[in-house]
């Protein structure tokens, strides 16, 4: 539908019939959600209180429909400067506000009762622009404000954030950390039963929780290599590529000996012989995957034996290589998180205890951080963390809440599956479908969402877009935001620092909004203690450095 403009200039003139009563235009086109208003600027601008991502009100009766501006454009031809002027303004109906019987505005998705054409188009006053953001019932938290209104907070569900999962995405340097601290303080703040773990690959998240959390690095972190399952470390031995046949059977079947042995001596048996039909036979229940303690040693000895057999089972060179393998993830400094300890213990409980904040003891925010440990490992405690995240919810019932944060998701989860690590993908992906089922939520921060996984991004019911320059990353969002809102992704790549365009389950509605500035110290290392000079650090931190090269973990 639509209507001439022959008659408007009288109606948008400041001599006509709407010009006191606050109407910036009339509505002369409308087709299905999309519609257009013709405004009247006069030679002093006049009226032209309209920007991209304004909200305006189309009344028609007791109902408002409620419209997102768009586009604003004129035919250059025809403007006149110093005069006035028609232009056109494009906007996208997202719902309508009805009042209730205490005459209390309440917004509604989608509209019911289309306006009339030529119906006067008007700002959208606070009370009701304050009602198209507002949870109502349900318990919500302020994370910041309207961009266009500082004074409307911008509100997301406590529940529904935590309970399901949720992203951040945008370009390097526009505040997605601060973002992730901020939302997760303010769900600790709701919900103190909440355990969280952040996996952090740049060590910057340090600096938002200083009283909240404990910092896991290559330094102190504790995770045995025997609780790896066969691909974990499979993937440890034989870093970037497919074991070949033999050597995939050699060390599955190596591990699964040395899982029983071990247990065997522990009950002061002896080691089993190195062959399969005695395995089956002693213990059928152990596997390579079966998350019992064994030493490297265990494995070795295995490899032994088969080297000693005149008929050995596997390839003399496979069996040597991978032997020599073991002994230098046993000795390299670098590996010490998983292989450093001598003496092999049943400490799973303290260990799955101290990475999951199982009692929280004041800090229930573990972060992890991944930049110092060797680029062999990561894939693999990437993957026994997820793993053991969903073990945990699923075999307490939800008991336990947890919620795991991965920071660079697409490092993780990648839209090409040659890439990235199998066991890491399942993992995150069994979290993703099956999480929420048992208290365990997925927040996933990314630069690139064009490069994630789209079924686990389709699983996240909450996203916050902030500045996208890529084509590619905006179109991806631009699916998944609701039909009505879907142009909102074009202004993806003129947004400033901190500001999104949230949406999903958690947000009443899809907004431009600018998280509060909450940060309190900078993201560089903390300052020196008094008395230090600026050169006496940098021989300290380069001292430090070259101790590191070297693997004297000690000396550094």
């Amino acid at each position: 539908m639509n209507i001439s403009d022959s008659s408007l200039s009288a109606s948008l003139s400041p001599s006509g019939a709407h010009a006191d009563d606050g109407a910036i235009g009339v509505l002369v086109s409308l087709k299905g959600a999309q519609a257009t208003l013709s405004c009247y600027i006069g030679p002093d601008g006049e009226q032209a209180r309209c920007s991209i991502g304004s909200i305006v009100v189309i009344k028609q009766g007791a109902t408002r429909a409620v419209g997102l501006v768009l586009e604003v454009n004129v035919n250059p031809q025809d403007w006149i400067a110093g005069s006035a002027n028609h232009v056109n303004m494009q906007i996208e109906l997202i719902g309508e506000i009805r009042d209730d019987e205490a005459r209390r505005p309440i917004f509604y998705r989608g509209v019911r009762s289309y306006p009339e054409m030529g119906s006067a188009a008007c700002l959208i006053e606070p009370a009701d622009l304050a009602a198209i953001y507002a949870l109502n019932d349900e318990r919500g938290m302020k994370i910041g404000s309207l961009s266009l209104r500082e004074d409307i907070p911008a509100m997301v569900s406590v529940a529904k954030l935590i309970n399901r999962h949720f992203a951040i995405v945008g370009s390097t340097g526009v505040g997605k950390t601060t973002a992730v601290a901020l939302l997760l303080k303010k769900c600790l703040e709701e919900n103190g039963q909440l355990h969280v773990l952040i996996l952090d690959p740049h060590n910057e998240y340090r600096h938002h929780f200083r009283e909240q959390a404990i910092i896991l690095n290559s330094e102190n972190l504790d995770l045995p290599f025997w609780m790896l399952r066969y691909e974990e470390l499979a993937d440890i031995i034989y870093p970037g590529r497919t074991p070949l046949p033999d050597e995939a059977d050699a060390l599955f079947e190596a591990m699964a000996l040395a899982r029983l042995g071990y247990a065997t001596q522990s009950k002061g048996g002896g080691m089993p012989s190195a062959s399969r039909r005695q395995q089956s036979a002693d213990a059928p229940n152990f596997t390579a995957d079966t998350p019992t303690p064994y030493r490297i040693s265990d494995i070795q000895k295995v490899i032994d034996d088969w080297l000693g057999l005149l008929e050995r089972r596997y390839p003399v060179n496979t069996l040597r290589a991978l032997r020599t393998r073991l002994d230098a993830l046993a000795h390299d400094p670098r590996y010490r998180c998983m292989f450093g300890k001598t003496l092999v213990s049943d400490n799973m409980v303290e260990v799955i205890s101290k990475i999951f904040r199982i009692p929280p003891d004041g800090r229930p925010i573990t972060i992890l951080e991944l930049g110092g440990l060797p680029n062999e490992v990561i894939n693999a405690l990437v993957s026994v963390i997820g793993r053991l995240a969903f073990d945990i919810s699923f075999l307490s019932r939800g008991a336990h809440e947890i919620a795991l944060i991965c920071e660079e998701g697409h490092r993780y989860v990648p839209r090409d599956h040659s890439l990235g690590f199998r066991p890491t993908r399942l993992a995150l992906g069994r979290i993703a479908k099956e999480g929420r089922k048992y208290g365990l939520s997925l927040g996933v921060i990314s630069q690139r969402p064009a490069e994630i996984d789209p079924t686990l991004l389709s699983q996240c019911s909450t996203i916050f877009a902030m500045r996208l320059p890529n084509e590619t990353d905006k179109s991806i969002i631009r699916e998944c935001l609701p039909a009505y809102s879907a142009s909102l992704s074009d202004i993806l790549s003129s947004i400033v620092d901190r500001e999104a365009i949230a949406f999903g389950e958690a947000i009443p509605t899809p907004m431009r909004m600018t998280f509060t500035n909450h940060r309190t110290a900078p993201r560089h290392e903390d300052p020196a203690p008094e008395g230090a000079t600026a050169d006496k650090q940098k021989n300290e931190s380069l001292a430090r450095i070259v101790a590191r090269l070297r693997g004297d973990y000690q000396t550094a």
